[in-house]
């Protein structure tokens, strides 16, 4: 069911609620080849949102996906993903040389024991409903 933000008059494609994340964590995605880690931004119990740095390599096709909680010993390993959205974001803050992006992902087909951890992350440590961009 889509949902419009009155707002933005924009149509809300999103099947679960994102929420913020209130303590430090990480998305460690993979690919055939590569890794990317980055600062998790949002998540839902159908995917997550992280932004990351531009090294020399970038991932082209994701594979599966770790969540890891700094400091806490949680780590969700091995969830099978797919991307969604990967865009730059312009932001002033940042170095002009340094380049940050948003990679959306969505997660695959979970078994009971992700989906434990993940309802677990989501009552555990995030803090309000993410806002749309």
């Amino acid at each position: 069911m889509e949902n419009i933000d009155r707002k933005t008059a924009k149509v809300e494609k999103r099947k679960f609620k994102r929420f913020k994340v209130k303590d430090l964590s990480f998305a460690l995605l993979k690919s055939v080849s590569y890794e990317e880690l980055g600062e998790i931004v949002d998540i839902s119990k159908g995917g997550i949102a992280f932004q990351y740095f531009v090294g020399e390599n970038q991932i082209k096709k994701a594979v599966e996906l770790d969540i890891i909680l700094a400091g806490n010993g949680f780590h969700m390993k091995k969830i099978p993903c797919k991307t969604i959205s990967d865009f730059e974001i312009i932001d002033e803050i940042y170095f002009s040389h340094l380049k940050m992006r948003r990679h959306s992902i969505k997660f695959g087909e979970l078994d009971n024991n992700q989906i434990s951890e993940l309802d677990y992350f989501i009552k555990h440590h995030t803090i309000s409903e993410a806002q749309t961009i």
